[in-house]
Parts: C-alpha cells; sequence; structure tokens
C-alpha cells in the first residue's frame, strides 16, 4: 500500500510480439491490440478483429487433389493411404477394448455365461470396419499402381533425363 492509502499502479507488460505476415498470404482481417490501463483496475487488454476473424487457410481437401501432375496424384494416393491405415488400427484397437468392456456385462438374471459370445456378436461390426479400413489404404496403394502402369509411356517422356526413343526404321520401308 503506497502512504495515501491506494494501491500502487500495476506495471503494464509490453505487448506481445506478433509477426507480420508476407504480402503473398496476407490475411483479410485486421487485429488491433490496445493496452488500457485505468489506475483502479490494472490492465486491460482489448483484440478488436476486423472481417470476420477468419484468416485465410490454404486449399481445403487432401494433399494433391487438383490432380494437376505425377506427383499431386501421388499425394493424394500416399495422404489417402496413411489416414485410413490409422483409421484401421484405430478401429481395430477400439474393437478390442469394446469386447472388453461388453464381456463383463452380466445378462438380465446376472447370468456371465453368454456375456462373451454376446460382446463377440456385437463387436463383430466393428472389426469389419476396421478391416474395410484396411482395404482402403490397400486400395489407395493399387491406385496409384494402376495409374503408373496405365500412364507409364507418358510419365517417361516427360521425366528427367530421359531421352525420348526414336521409332526404329523398319526395312524395306522409306
Amino acid at each position: 500500500m503506497a502512504v495515501n492509502g491506494t494501491a500502487p499502479p500495476r506495471p503494464v507488460s509490453p505487448p506481445a510480439f506478433v509477426p507480420k505476415p508476407t504480402k503473398a498470404a496476407q490475411p483479410k482481417h485486421v487485429n488491433k491490440t490496445r493496452n488500457l490501463t485505468p489506475s483502479l483496475n490494472g490492465a486491460l487488454t482489448i483484440n478488436i478483429v476486423k472481417g470476420g476473424g477468419q484468416a485465410q487457410q490454404g486449399p481445403k481437401g487432401p494433399p494433391g487433389g487438383d490432380f494437376m501432375s505425377n506427383e499431386d496424384i501421388q499425394k493424394f494416393c500416399e495422404d489417402g493411404r496413411k489416414k485410413a491405415r490409422q483409421r484401421a488400427v484405430e478401429r481395430s484397437l477400439d474393437a478390442e477394448m469394446l469386447e472388453g468392456r461388453l464381456r463383463n456385462i452380466p445378462d438380465v438374471t446376472g447370468s456371465m455365461s453368454g456375456a462373451r459370445a454376446r460382446a463377440r456378436r456385437v463387436v463383430r461390426w466393428l472389426n469389419r470396419i476396421a478391416q474395410a479400413e484396411k482395404l482402403i489404404a490397400k486400395w489407395y496403394s493399387a491406385l496409384y499402381s494402376a495409374f503408373e502402369r496405365e500412364y507409364e509411356a507418358e510419365l517417361m517422356k516427360i521425366g528427367k533425363g530421359r531421352s525420348q526413343q526414336k521409332p526404329q526404321a523398319r526395312f524395306g520401308w522409306r
């Protein structure tokens, strides 16, 4: 407490450093931060956001979803395969956990005799979902393999450092 009976004012902290975005990806909204230091309430920070508060984001959808090049198609397939694989692992673990929980629930009469069979009948559907996710991952891999197989000739023509093969001259034809 100060001598005159009032509390000393709280020190004002400097505003946090916010890096300015580059001109290429400059958002449409403007953030303004004002620090006010009234003597009774301490520091007060007011954030003013104009333009709805939505920053510009990159393109929506999976990587390579515009299919403009061989690399885009590869990125699309690889991203889908990785996500499906992760979901397959998660669903498989979820199925094991659910089965473990359901095995310990007795029936209406309090008997545990059919609990394991009931749990398996319920979890069977989650196991099928996990199996379907595994197949989706497999099919993404097959998608890119089929693309390479079908468009191999075109890919070889535009590949780096590869010279185009000249057609062989047939004997007797000129």
